[in-house]
């Protein structure tokens, strides 16, 4: 009787004991340093001891099993305070804290950057072409300064009626000859249309002097400002004809107006436009 005591005795020991391992070995895979263990007596309060005595030695199983527990539950708090935590499956997870911020900071320098690119995308789809002027600066410079020089004491209207004149010139089979602005300005193969390219005693013409204004934009006349309102106005009517505008038709002379009377009994189709009379298309 006392050895199948003493074997049933061994067999509860041996389960109680393996149970305790495996409850050991789990909280071992927690892989945090070991919590120093509170003594048998402690963790076992009064009554929980069980002793089994085998030849003379004492087991104390159940004061083993809660000391283990406590631990494991000691750990567990200190590993939720480092940023560790227990899934469903009893697995050790840890949550890396600078990770999850750097995820949270990239997403808005993602969205910013798209946000950025799509600004971009509708600026260059709204953004108008410009058109390049279809006349050169030479062209420009040239033809203003003969409007200043003929019609520089004339409206508006009477500076555009004299560029396109010459741009009509231009275009004209009549004058065959001449295909630029500088060619119509200086021709002379019939007769001279604009007086103010013959140069005077000094060596040089009053489209000469223009031209100095136009290039220094140094106005030293009795009334420079006169001068300056002039030059300008001579260069938004050159502007407009070279770009189209033509107040004139196809008109292809003009004279000053105290020459009317003869142009008019000559040609039936005329216009005065201030102190010019233009006349003849063909």
């Amino acid at each position: 009787m006392t050895l199948t005591k003493k074997l049933l005795t061994m067999i509860i020991a041996t389960l109680l004991l393996t149970a305790c391992f495996g409850a050991t070995a789990y909280a071992s895979e927690l892989a945090v340093p070991a919590t120093t263990a509170p003594s048998t007596t402690e963790a076992s309060g009064d009554t929980l001891s069980t002793d089994n005595s085998i030849d003379g030695q004492t087991t104390d199983t159940t004061s083993q099993s809660i000391v283990v527990d406590e631990a494991t539950d000691e750990n567990a708090d200190l590993l939720l305070q480092e940023g560790y935590y227990i899934n469903e499956l009893g697995q050790i997870c840890y949550a890396d804290p600078t990770t999850e911020d750097a995820t949270v900071e990239e997403k808005p320098e993602a969205v910013e950057e798209v946000i950025e690119e799509d600004v971009k995308e509708e600026a260059e789809e709204k953004e108008p072409e410009v058109e390049k002027p279809a006349y050169s600066e030479s062209e420009l410079r040239l033809l203003s300064c003969l409007i200043y020089s003929e019609a520089g004491n004339q409206n508006y209207n009477g500076m555009l009626a004299v560029a396109n004149v010459v741009l009509n010139r231009v275009k004209s089979d009549a004058y065959w000859h001449v295909n630029t602005v500088k060619e119509v300005i200086y021709d002379n193969k019939w007769s001279v249309q604009f007086a103010v390219t013959i140069k005077g005693r000094s060596g040089r013409s009053m489209l000469d002097n223009a031209l100095k204004l136009y290039d220094t934009r140094k106005f030293t006349g009795s009334n420079p400002e006169a001068q300056k309102k002039a030059m300008n106005k001579a260069i938004k009517a050159a502007k407009a004809a070279l770009t189209g505008t033509n107040n004139i038709g196809s008109y292809l002379c003009f004279q000053n107006k105290r020459s009317a009377s003869s142009i008019k009994r000559r040609y039936s189709d005329y216009k005065i436009l201030d102190d010019h009379i233009f006349y003849r298309s063909k």
